[in-house]
C-alpha cells in the first residue's frame, strides 16, 4: 500500500501590505516521520530540486479489522514533521492536499481518515480535515484538505516547523474491513506577499 504526499508552501500577507518583491526561497530542509503507519524503513521520502515539493510513499499505512487482527491494526497514524526555511518577512501555509485511497467497509462499520495541520510555536492552533467512510462503502475515496485558509506559519522568523498528522481508524473491530491510503497531494495556485 502506498500513500503519497506533496506539500506546497503558499505565501501570505498578514498586514495588508502589497508585496513588491517575491521571496527568494521557501525550502523544505528536512523531514521526519513517526507513527504506526510509517515505522522505520517503511517510508520513501522525496523532496524536489527546488525544496518546495514533498512526496512520501508508505508501504505499511493500512488499517484492518476482523478476525485475526489486533488493536494495532485498527488504527494507524503518521506524523510528518517538515523543517522549513524561508526568507524573513514572509509566512506560508499549505494550499492543498489530496489523500486518495480505497476502502472496503461493511454495513454496521465506520471508517474515518483525518489530516491535522499545525505549526510549532502557534500553541494549540490546528486545522483538522476528515472523511467519514460509513458502511456499506466499497471504492475509492479522496480526503481533500485546504488548510491554507486557516493555518499559517508564525510571522517574524526565517524558519518554521510544519506538523501534519494523518490518522485512519475503523470501528467496531469485529467485522472484516480495510482502509488502504494511496494518494497524491498536489499544488494549486500560489501567491507571494509579505508579513
Amino acid at each position: 500500500m502506498r500513500f503519497l504526499l506533496t506539500l506546497i508552501p503558499y505565501l501570505c500577507i498578514t498586514t495588508g501590505l502589497v508585496i513588491r518583491d517575491a521571496p527568494s526561497y521557501v525550502k523544505i530542509k528536512g523531514v521526519s516521520l513517526l507513527g504506526s503507519g510509517c515505522p522505520a524503513g517503511s517510508a520513501d521520502v522525496q523532496v524536489d530540486a527546488t525544496g518546495s515539493l514533498f512526496e512520501a510513499t508508505f508501504s505499511e499505512y493500512e488499517v484492518e479489522t476482523g478476525p485475526g487482527t489486533r488493536p494495532v491494526d485498527w488504527r494507524k497514524n503518521c506524523k510528518l514533521t517538515l523543517n522549513m526555511e524561508f526568507e524573513s518577512g514572509f509566512q506560508f501555509t499549505i494550499v492543498e492536499t489530496d489523500m486518495i485511497g480505497f476502502a472496503e467497509i461493511p454495513a454496521g462499520v465506520d471508517g474515518q481518515c483525518t489530516n491535522t495541520f499545525s505549526f510549532t510555536g502557534n500553541g494549540a492552533e490546528h486545522v483538522d480535515y476528515k472523511i467519514a467512510l460509513k458502511g456499506h462503502y466499497s471504492g475509492r475515496f479522496d480526503l481533500q484538505s485546504r488548510p491554507g485558509i486557516f493555518s499559517w506559519s508564525p510571522c517574524g522568523g526565517s524558519t518554521a516547523i510544519l506538523n501534519m498528522n494523518t490518522a485512519c481508524n475503523i470501528t467496531p473491530t469485529q467485522l472484516p474491513a480495510l482502509i488502504a491510503a494511496r494518494g497524491s497531494y498536489q499544488r494549486q495556485a500560489d501567491s507571494q506577499v509579505r508579513c
